[in-house]
């Protein structure tokens, strides 16, 4: 009896050896391989993190906060005033790294800054969390298709009061949701 469970062992090794690596290849490789095909197309498609590189944006969104950027919505719903969009900088400013301002004009509109105050269309535009602009810009009209963006931290942003209008075809997407870290998530609605 002995030399026949010997002998047997060898072929039930390799029978659940072949099982194991059909197990490995069925079970974790294929659902890992899928997933990351997935989780590239919803990032070139869907939804696209980006983590804050300065604190332009405090104190809404701070340094080194990550982001959500929801790259479908304007294909169904017009970018309004207020939104925090992700964009490519225009012409003439570093284009490495996508930026993140809030939209204060859109085309048509009039942005004046004077006397500490952002005027749209002869009318504050009050964002509660932003600083005051100590600078004055004169009045201009947001061209067609182009956007006046700024940083909520008016003073050390780097934005449309320094380098004009951004080509609305420049968006990338809207700022949904700070999703890292934990405690400073926020959802900034659809």
């Amino acid at each position: 009896m002995e030399g026949v469970a010997v002998e047997r062992a060898p072929a039930v090794r390799r029978s659940l050896g072949r099982r194991s690596v059909r197990f490995v290849f069925r079970d974790v490789i294929i659902p890992l391989v899928a997933a990351a095909i997935i989780a590239v197309f919803a990032q070139a498609t869907i939804a696209k993190p980006y983590q804050i590189p300065s604190g332009s944006m405090l104190p809404t969104i701070k340094l080194q906060d990550r982001i959500l950027a929801n790259r479908l919505i304007y294909r169904f719903h017009p970018i309004e005033r207020g939104d925090i969009v992700v964009f490519k900088p225009p012409q003439g400013v570093d284009q490495t790294i996508p930026y993140v301002k809030r939209v204060i004009g859109l085309p048509g509109d009039t942005v004046e800054i004077k006397n500490n105050k952002v005027l749209v269309n002869d009318e504050e535009f009050v964002v509660p969390q932003a600083t005051m602009p100590t600078y004055i810009q004169a009045k201009e009209t947001v061209p067609d298709d182009e956007l006046f963006v700024m940083g909520d931290n008016r003073n050390e942003s780097s934005d449309s009061h320094i380098w004009g209008f951004v080509p609305e075809d420049n968006v990338i997407g809207k700022a949904q949701l700070i999703y890292w870290p934990l405690n400073h998530r926020q959802w900034f609605g659809w």
